[in-house]
């Protein structure tokens, strides 16, 4: 297989994609290369095709989207064609992002993840599976494993007396499952689904609203308890109203919100590897376990 992004590559990947749809470019194809991923946006007689082939490190997200789009087809766009041996996933176009239409991104949100919790709470019993397919664990029971992977492979000061606190506050309260780890408005399709998983990972759900509620608290300006952050995260907690009452999901949030941390490091760590722009991300990310002011949702 040619390496990722080169002209041999994308000659190769277009005849792959008439090879498994029949369908031809029928203008320019244009190509976008990151180091977690490259993707070409292909026009065809019937609809442009989007192709992406995560790099090696990212490359579970394949499998995971095939799967989601087995269990939950409303939630995620159904793929044309899946390579699991090749990384590469073959997408129909999904329309513009709620972020291309300019409102208010507290309110998108606010809708957009009760539909997303109830996504967590619909492959939650899939999580072996989400795990076979590579997917990396950061559940409660796993992660004080992931975060003396960490430590080696990143460095930092050790904290590991806390995180093991997290995670045992965190065990048997709500069963894991996936974690996009980038669940922001450029994420949520306007017709309601859910793209880019790419940086998924296991997790408790509630960690997903690390980046879900720090994205809006760093678009919008404002602090953890403005009703523009309170909204959108009551919202997503209702959906787990039959698990605890509502000031026990607020606290076990906090808790997945900063043991959350620890897999957002690693992520970064092997999806930005060799990118000189992001060489100090993961340790800044990794610090903030130890960081006594920094807050959830950051």
């Amino acid at each position: 297989m040619s390496e990722r992004g080169t002209d041999a590559w994308r000659d190769e990947v277009l005849a792959w994609i008439a090879a498994v749809t029949g369908r031809h470019p029928t203008g320019e194809v244009t190509q976008r290369h990151r180091a977690w991923s490259t993707v070409l946006r292909v026009p065809t007689a019937d609809g442009t095709v989007w192709l992406k082939e995560p790099a090696p490190g990212m490359a579970p997200e394949v499998g995971l989207h095939a799967l989601l789009a087995r269990v939950a087809p409303d939630a995620v766009a159904t793929p044309l064609a899946v390579d699991v041996e090749h990384h590469r996933l073959l997408l129909p176009d999904t329309g513009p992002s709620v972020r291309d239409d300019d409102g208010d991104p507290s309110a998108a949100m606010t809708a957009a993840l009760p539909r997303y919790a109830d996504l967590q709470r619909r492959v939650a019993p899939h999580l072996d599976a989400m795990r076979d397919l590579g997917v990396p664990d950061a559940t409660p029971a796993a992660l004080p494993t992931r975060y003396d992977e960490a430590l080696a492979t990143i460095g930092g000061r050790g904290h590991r007396d806390l995180v093991r606190r997290w995670c045992d506050e965190l065990a048997g309260t709500v069963p894991g499952t996936v974690d996009h780890q980038d669940l922001h408005v450029g994420n949520v399709l306007r017709d309601g689904r859910f793209a880019d998983w790419g940086d998924a990972v296991l997790a408790h759900p509630f960690a997903s609203l690390l980046v879900a509620l720090g994205s809006l608290r760093r678009t919008l300006g404002v602090t953890e308890d403005d009703p523009t952050i309170t909204r959108p995260r009551d919202a997503y907690l209702e959906v787990f109203d039959d698990v605890a009452p509502h000031d026990e999901l607020i606290r076990w949030t906090r808790t997945a919100c900063r043991a959350g941390v620890v897999a957002r490091a690693l992520t970064w760590q092997r999806g930005a590897a060799g990118d000189p722009r992001f060489v100090d991300t993961p340790r800044e990310v990794l610090d903030l376990v130890g960081d006594p002011d920094w807050l959830a949702g950051t």
